[in-house]
């Protein structure tokens, strides 16, 4: 559990890497700020329609039904660590507890006390702060120095803990049915988080089991992103700025010094990970001459009332000096470091081959999806879903060949992305909610991050104002993508931006939208995003319209019980490509290495998005099963109106507004 800097929080869907399956890095546990990285997906290698239902494919045939390859036996590590002896149940991490006795108004009170000083403990630097908040003042943030946040080191996990326990009992201590409304909402995800942060601060185990710098979604792959993101009012806001890019030297130290510390302890990661992530600061290095933050900085100088001559060629010449002498060299740095660490004898290997890792995947399972179901039962459920995705895919594609021409011509989107946001922001008001009047910006993807930016990204800073939302988009891929409405649907509106409007319209409390709930999140993004995809047909739900929506949901879910396959069941590679093959798609040892390893280093990384949409579409089908007289409409804004707590919170409810 890496105190990791909550800078991202903001980032809804910040930058998206490489492939673009859906997904977003989370930390440990953290309830606020878990960065987050929207994109990573298995494209290019399905092939067409014929190939998923080719009937020389057997699925009843499981390849994985084997050994693995090459079993490693458990991995040793310190003895000097604590580690879980068993997978701790729910009801061990979230006990029932018996209502308290503070009532009324003061109740109210020590719920918003209880959330405040989480918020304070958890939003604790400079960088941070400024990214969320527009008016930090407004809710009690007044941090003076300009800084990228620290760590929280093993030695100081009694510490948190106890302030986790400290809250949590004066949670405990109010009447929960004198509360209503949003009140009561926000104590469910309160206690929620409190009590997984307890279980998680209970073993220094729990800190080392992922690497931070994983070469494909690490810190190193979004921080030139993020700096573009602070703007200035005053010199003041110049002169931090530059602090923060002079703070990269420490922080990214912190950084380095925590994966060295995690090679002496047993936990090293393979020499090809080690590289990999090298190199990933290898082409940050190559930016130092012609970096896009130095136009981009003088830019930002010029929103600055009454600057000076004389003070913008000094604040200029100090960020240059800042980037060149300070944050390159500090990269290159890191790199060396990276490499360095080759020779450790480490291995990527699936949580399972760990003493402890077993729990800690449950736990990191039940934080990434927002569901406290088990592991067996979340496999339980995937596999039951994907039965289902991939019957009904080959039934319609089997029937006949009425689906056809509309399936082969389909384009889902209506030209650029501000036609399509035009588009969607009409076309959804039948079925979902009203947000805020609010204001969005349109960026374009820096040439830098083109090659390894989805076509579009949703980012939403200064949370506190619902004028500061800004989509991203990467012409180079999306000028070429026929169903680029469905991807603005999924980071526009109903999708992030919508959610996240709304989410912050329906809440008296910041902590509703500012912790973790990237389950929550990115599950309704997925939703969506298939949902919208009647929008573009011009005929509704039709047969080419599930077709085309079962193979993004296939290649999603298939990579998702991957994931479990690595992290529970100990799935080699070839297990991994055997399990693909299955169901039809065309994948190699050689081509699936990279998500193999992506998977391995960032454990969950597919089952907060696949698992994600697999309970927001599993809710949403339930309570149209249950409430046949609801609209689309009725349960979608029901849906909202439980705002971002668990998918069982979610579910108690909606039935509460639906019945």
């Amino acid at each position: 559990m890496k105190k990791n800097s909550v800078r991202m929080t903001a980032l809804v869907c910040c930058v998206a890497i490489v492939m673009s399956l859906a997904g977003c890095l989370g930390g440990a546990p953290r309830h606020v700020g878990t960065e987050q990285t929207d994109g990573v997906k298995i494209d290019g290698e399905q092939t067409d329609s014929t190939v998923m239902t080719d009937p020389s494919v057997d699925p009843s045939v499981d390849p994985t039904d084997v050994q693995p390859t090459n079993p490693t036996g458990n991995v040793s590590t310190a003895d000097e660590l604590t580690y879980p002896d068993h997978v701790a149940t729910y009801a061990e991490v979230h006990p029932s507890h018996q209502p308290g006795n503070i009532s009324g108004n003061a109740a109210v009170k020590q719920l918003s006390e209880v959330e405040m000083d989480i918020l304070h403990h958890e939003i604790d630097c400079y960088a941070d702060v400024e990214i969320l908040f527009e008016n930090p003042a407004k809710f009690g943030f007044d941090i003076k120095d300009a800084t990228w946040g620290d760590f929280t080191t093993i030695d100081q996990y009694p510490a948190e803990k106890q302030f986790y326990q400290t809250q949590l009992d004066k949670l405990l201590k109010i009447n929960y049915n004198s509360l209503q409304g949003d009140d009561r909402l926000c104590y469910d995800k309160l206690v929620y988080d409190c009590e997984e942060s307890i279980y998680g601060y209970s073993y220094t185990a729990f800190n080392y089991y992922t690497m931070i710098f994983n070469y494909l979604v690490g810190p190193q792959s979004e921080i030139l992103f993020i700096l573009d993101v602070y703007s200035f009012n005053t010199v003041e806001d110049a002169e931090k700025y530059i602090a923060l890019v002079k703070d990269l030297d420490r922080y990214y130290d912190l950084m380095c010094e925590y994966e060295e510390t995690r090679a002496k302890l047993g936990f090293a990661s393979s020499d090809n990970s080690y590289e990999e992530a090298a190199k990933s600061f290898d082409n940050l290095v190559k930016q130092k001459d012609d970096c896009f933050l130095y136009d981009s900085f003088e830019e930002r100088l010029d929103k600055i009332k009454g600057l000076s001559a004389s003070d913008k060629s000094r604040l200029i010449s100090e960020h240059e000096k800042a980037m060149k002498e300070v944050a390159f060299p500090e990269f290159q740095e890191c790199a060396d470091r990276m490499r360095k660490l080759k020779g450790s004898g480490g291995t990527d290997a699936g949580l399972c081959q760990y003493k402890g890792g077993d729990a800690y995947y449950a736990y990191l399972t039940r934080l990434q999806t927002n569901s406290g179901a088990t592991v067996k039962e979340s496999i339980d459920a995937l596999d039951k879903r994907i039965k289902y995705v991939y019957d009904d895919y080959t039934q319609i594609a089997s029937s006949g060949l009425g689906w056809y021409k509309e399936y082969m011509n389909h384009a889902y989107s209506k030209g650029s992305i501000q036609k399509n946001l035009d588009f969607l922001l009409g076309a959804v008001k039948s079925d979902f909610p009203d947000i805020p009047a609010h204001e969005y910006y349109l960026m374009d993807v820096p040439k830098v991050f083109e090659e390894n930016f989805s076509p579009a990204a949703y980012l939403g800073y200064h949370l506190d104002n619902f004028n500061a939302n800004m989509i991203i988009i990467n012409h180079k891929s999306a000028d070429s993508d026929k169903d680029f409405g469905v991807t603005v649907a999924h980071e526009g509106y109903p999708g992030h931006m919508f959610q996240s409007l709304y989410t912050r319209a329906h809440t008296n409390h910041p902590y509703m939208y500012l912790s973790t709930s990237i389950g929550y999140n990115e599950g309704w993004a997925v939703y969506v995003e298939n949902y919208s995809m009647r929008y573009f047909s011009g005929n509704g739900v039709t047969d080419a319209v599930k077709l085309v929506s079962y193979e993004s949901n296939l290649s999603l879910l298939l990579s998702t019980r991957v994931d479990y396959g690595i992290h529970f069941e100990n799935w080699s590679l070839k297990q991994c490509v055997d399990y693909f093959k299955k169901y039809g798609f065309s994948v190699t040892e050689d081509s699936f290495q990279k998500y193999y390893t992506l998977i391995v280093t960032d454990p969950a990384y597919y089952s907060k998005y696949g698992m994600g949409y697999l309970w927001t579409q599993q809710t949403m089908e339930d309570m149209r099963a249950k409430y046949p007289n609801k609209t689309d409409k009725d349960i979608h804004t029901a849906y909202l109106d439980s705002l971002t707590g668990t998918f069982d919170q979610i579910r108690k409810n909606m039935e509460k507004k639906l019945g």
